[in-house]
């Protein structure tokens, strides 16, 4: 376990490490997997990595932000070694995990009372009308947010953590842990001692802290008795205030009815703050018409009936009501302390319906919350909506929904509706819902990056099949589903759009979209092309869309829904229909915008529509282009990104990346570059395109025309049609200076050679990404690279072909070299299996690898050794030239044109038994006119040379033979100086002729020469 050093502002020590759990350890790993049986979100049968998208090569679908590595969080950490369990990060649930309690409130849910009676409502943010104070370095519109409650027991003490969203100075808050002893509200006290303004009945005992401080009170029947409290450990970083409570103080035990309140600390009068009708600095605001004079209350604990799970309302919907009502015991709850005394384990975390999360984010944005800016939730941790289908089971992967939400709406949009059931459980899918940092962050930048990091968040506790993902949305959403859609077409494997607009903000072609107003942001009066997914349509070629429009959409007008699916061509627009590419575009003629959503999300067609969802990552025909306006990324900065160190960079999809542009100004604005690549690798053509038309008049007739009529319009292909396989890629290039293009998810086969006929407007460097040892290319200038081959195209036609490889360099193309990664000149192979000598583990294929063959190169699969020399029999044939000696270097003829030399020539066997050997000594070099005689056995040569001596005989082991002789040499006429040679020889089984001995282990021995000068 880590412990970090925490800004303290408390003198009191941590405490005692509890007693139940030190002697619960030795068991704590089967405790761990029976509280996990219990936690169908915890990552039991699936790591993050393998619930993501994955490739085999190349660029990763989607932004590095998905795959990104769990970042710290010191909210989530247990720096105090009271506290060891995980949190929970699910709201409104709580566990009991090895004598420690945790319960897990909601975020951004600290509005108090709803005074006006107007909250609760779908597009509300919240139901509590409660305004902080408008100092903000003090309260950042967040303090009193209860993130997570926690008790842990020990013999001696009670220990009680309070985690808070926001944090920003240790008093700025207030907490009362209040306790019905006795579970009997007409006992203890009603008004506390230290007061928020509405009733606690039956409190026996209650705990207050202000980060500073800390108090214990009990009622004594007529009034509080009070104690002091050690000063609380407060962690500013951690956002945590530690209370210990020594047993001697308060002793809980069986079970204590309790309840928790959080409000902000007077400092003047070490109450609570009470809210006024309009905030300022030192008080907060929000009094109103239903509730004049509220109560101090920010946030309640222990809420586990919020409707936000079931219904499209803000998690403090009743919360809002019980505190108007100046009722907050209706949420008092039963702390089992003798279950913590015992160690025993259990949690009310669902195993499959709505799951409210909490994910850490990477993202420091400081603390706090406005929801009239944009970012509007600024804290580390984020939440979102999850919904598990009751099929779920964590030993397969399901299918994943992206749903996200509409403008002014929230993660909690689609709760309880259709879309859950549709989207979700009649297909075994799990469906996510971003907060995305605000309710109008049109999914750039924050709002973009949070997606990601809740689907990495949700892909380490679930087990998804990342090959089967779905993109939705309504509104908002909608515009979402066309933008994401667009950018990243190979995360997904279909997308179904509900009253969207393909830009930001509203589109009526030809002018550009208005763009969205962000919080406080001020809209650009130049309009917002550079949201417009019109733009790179194209790049859904591989990504089949159904899209739900309005004609009497008030809030996004038809014409840009219509552009975007029936184009306007005398607008100079293509949609998906003048593309040619699967869609669907459903018609509602009598709705208006929330007519759908009204109606419950209710879409029957989107099952059959959506099937299972497969992404193929690596098609056939890829359409892509790339706009760096869009981008939120250092090197390519949108200038209406709010941060451009995001790493929201679009220039990638299926198996091609790193567009760079040629013209980054080139008009019309946003500037673009594009790749069109096809392989032939796949040997299939384009499907042929169709379109169509359907009417659904009769609402649920047949089932899935919906609850409305409609009229659709869509494309559809056919099967493809069948071409050559071939190592070809055909691709367009324009207004791009750098692509690359990744060989083995294009299909083509490696080493082979590969043809490529390209056209591109501008100069431009494409790497083909992949393996090319050894290859040449031809029709284009290029760069071998670690990374591949880099062609250095010029503008125009190119047709290039690279050759096969030649990865050892031996003159073999690898696909015809029988040792593709070894030099083999020769191709020899000993044992004719195919692979050659230089690289067969078994050169002999007698099924002894080399490294121990006694006979590498001679059959012998006995291994048998009768000398034991570690030659094997078959191969043990040691001989040698053991003595040659011809006097010396010069022969000088003498004034007869002769010469004499005495020649010692001796042959020896080695081997350690009877072999037959052949001994010879032969002249090479002879000029013409002469003639060389061995004068002892008349054994005659004449020019160029031969065998002067040549004795076969039996040799016993270890026998040598000596052969010595006079040799004679004579010439007629005498020639010009000449360079001669004498060479000895010993060949085992006279087999070889005059090369070399095939069967001795040691051949250099023999072979002897010497050289000599004739004149």
């Amino acid at each position: 376990m880590k412990f970090l050093a925490s800004k303290s502002t408390g003198g009191s020590t941590m405490g005692t490490i509890s007693w139940r759990r030190l002697a619960g350890l030795l068991g704590a790993l089967g405790l761990l997997l029976l509280l996990a049986s219990d936690h169908a979100s915890d990552p039991v049968s699936a790591s993050t990595a393998s619930s993501l998208p994955s490739v085999s090569s190349g660029a990763r679908p989607g932004p590095d932000v998905l795959y990104a590595s769990a970042p710290s969080a010191p909210q989530l950490e247990n720096r105090n070694p009271r506290f060891n369990a995980s949190p929970l990060l699910v709201s409104g649930t709580e566990a009991y995990v090895n004598g420690e309690y945790l319960y897990q409130d909601y975020l951004y849910d600290d509005y108090g009372s709803n005074t006006d009676g107007s909250g609760g409502t779908p597009l509300s943010p919240r139901a509590g009308d409660i305004n902080y104070p408008t100092n903000n370095a003090r309260y950042g519109g967040n303090a009193a947010d209860l993130v997570e409650f926690r008790i842990d027991v020990a013999p001696d003490s009670v220990a009680y953590r309070l985690t808070l969203n926001t944090l920003l100075e240790a008093d700025s808050t207030i907490v009362a842990i209040a306790f019905d002893t006795d579970r009997n509200q007409a006992t203890g006290g009603t008004v506390l001692s230290r007061d928020p303004g509405a009733p606690f009945p039956g409190t026996e005992e209650v705990i207050f802290t202000w980060g500073t401080g800390a108090e214990h009170a009990r009622w004594n029947g007529l009034g509080w008795t009070t104690t002091p409290l050690a000063a609380p450990s407060t962690d500013l970083e951690a956002n945590q205030i530690t209370v210990i409570v020594p047993r001697s103080v308060s002793n809980p035990a069986g079970s204590w009815r309790s309840t928790l309140a959080t409000g902000l600390y007077n400092p003047t009068t070490g109450g609570w703050l009470r809210p006024q009708q309009n905030a300022d600095a030192v008080t907060p605001g929000g009094a109103g018409g239903l509730d004049p004079a509220p109560a101090g209350i920010f946030n309640l604990a222990f809420r586990f009936n919020e409707p936000v799970r079931s219904s499209d309302t803000p998690p403090d919907t009743n919360q809002s009501t019980a505190i108007r009502s100046k009722q907050p015991t209706q949420y008092a709850h039963d702390i089992d302390f003798a279950a913590l005394d015992a160690g025993t384990n259990s949690s009310t975390v669902p195993s499959s319906g709505v799951q409210i999360r909490i994910f850490p984010s990477r993202l420091q944005l400081g603390e706090g919350q406005d929801i009239n800016a944009y970012p509007a939730y600024r804290g580390q941790l984020q939440p979102y909506s999850l919904y598990v289908p009751t099929s779920y089971d964590p030993g397969t992967p399901a299918g994943f929904v992206l749903a996200l939400h509409s403008l002014d709406e929230h993660y909690w949009q689609y709760n309880g509706t259709m879309l859950h059931q549709q989207f979700g459980d009649q297909r075994g899918a799990i469906v996510a819902t971003s907060l995305s940092r605000a309710s109008d962050g049109w999914y750039r930048d924050y709002a973009e990056y949070d997606v990601f990091e809740m689907w990495n968040d949700v892909a380490s506790h679930f087990n998804l099949d990342g090959d089967k993902t779905v993109l939705t949305g309504y509104s908002m959403g909608g515009y979402a589903t066309y933008r994401l859609g667009t950018f990243y077409p190979d995360l997904f494997g279909k997308a179904f759009s509900v009253v969207g607009p393909p830009g930001e903000g509203i589109w009526v072609p030809p002018a550009p979209p208005t763009g969205g107003i962000r919080g406080s942001e001020t809209g650009d009066s130049n309009g917002a092309a550079e949201t417009l997914s019109n733009n790179w349509l194209e790049n859904t070629r591989n990504l089949p869309y159904m899209n739900l429009a309005a004609t009497q959409d008030e809030l996004v007008p038809y014409e840009g829904p219509e552009a975007q699916n029936l184009g306007r061509p005398d607008l100079g627009i293509d949609g998906f229909d003048q593309l040619g590419y699967r869609f669907h575009f459903l018609t509602f003629n009598i709705s208006d915008h929330l007519a759908l959503a009204a109606l419950g999300y209710n879409f029957p067609m989107a099952q059959g529509f959506l099937g299972d969802a497969f992404v193929d990552r690596n098609p056939a025909h890829v359409t892509f282009s790339y706009s760096p306006a869009a981008d939120c990324d250092s090197a390519s900065a949108d200038s209406r990104c709010s941060s451009p160190n995001l790493g929201l960079r679009h220039d990638h999809a299926y198996w091609v990346s790193d567009l760079a542009l040629s013209n980054p100004n080139k008009t019309p604005f946003p500037a673009e570059g594009t790749i069109d690549a096809r392989s032939h690798a796949y040997g299939v053509a384009d499907p042929p395109s169709t379109a169509g038309q359907r009417q659904c008049s009769t609402p649920g007739n047949p089932p899935d025309c919906g609850p409305l009529p409609y009229t659709e319009f869509n494309r559809t292909w056919g099967p493809a049609p069948s071409i050559p396989v071939a190592n070809q890629l055909d691709i367009t290039l324009t207004n791009l200076n750098g692509v690359t293009v990744d060989a083995a998810r294009a299909g083509l086969i490696r080493c082979q050679a590969v043809a490529l006929s390209i056209d591109s407007d501008s100069a431009t460097r494409l790497l083909l990404a992949g393996e090319f040892p050894g290859a040449t290319v031809s029709g284009a200038a290029f760069e071998q690279t670690p990374q591949g081959i880099a062609l250095l195209l010029q503008p125009g036609h190119s047709d290039v072909t690279i050759t096969q490889c030649d990865s050892d360099g031996d003159g073999y193309p690898d696909p015809n070299d029988n040792c593709p990664n070894v030099a083999n000149p020769t191709q020899s192979d000993i044992d004719g299996d195919g692979i050659g000598d230089a690289c067969d583990p078994d050169r002999d294929g007698d099924g002894v690898p080399n490294a121990s063959d006694n006979c590498p190169n001679d059959a012998n699969p006995t291994q048998t050794d009768s000398d034991g020399d570690g030659f094997g029999d078959v191969c043990d044939h040691d001989v040698r030239v053991s003595k040659f000696s011809t006097g010396g270097r010069d022969m000088t003829l003498g004034t007869s044109g002769s010469i004499d030399r005495q020649v010692l020539a001796r042959c020896q066997s080695l081997s350690p038994h009877t072999d037959t050997i052949r001994c010879t000594v032969e002249i090479v070099g002879l000029p013409s006119g002469c003639t060389a005689q061995n004068l002892d056995t008349g054994l005659t040569a004449s020019a160029p040379g031969g065998l002067v001596m040549d004795n076969t005989a039996s040799y016993a082991p270890g026998q040598e033979r000596k052969l010595d002789f006079k040799l004679h040499i004579a010439c007629a006429p005498r020639p010009p100086q000449t360079g001669i040679a004498l060479i000895a020889r010993a060949d085992h089984g006279a087999d070889d002729g005059l090369g070399p001995d095939d069967e001795d282990t040691s051949p250099a021995n023999n072979r002897v020469t010497r050289l000599h000068t004739l004149r």
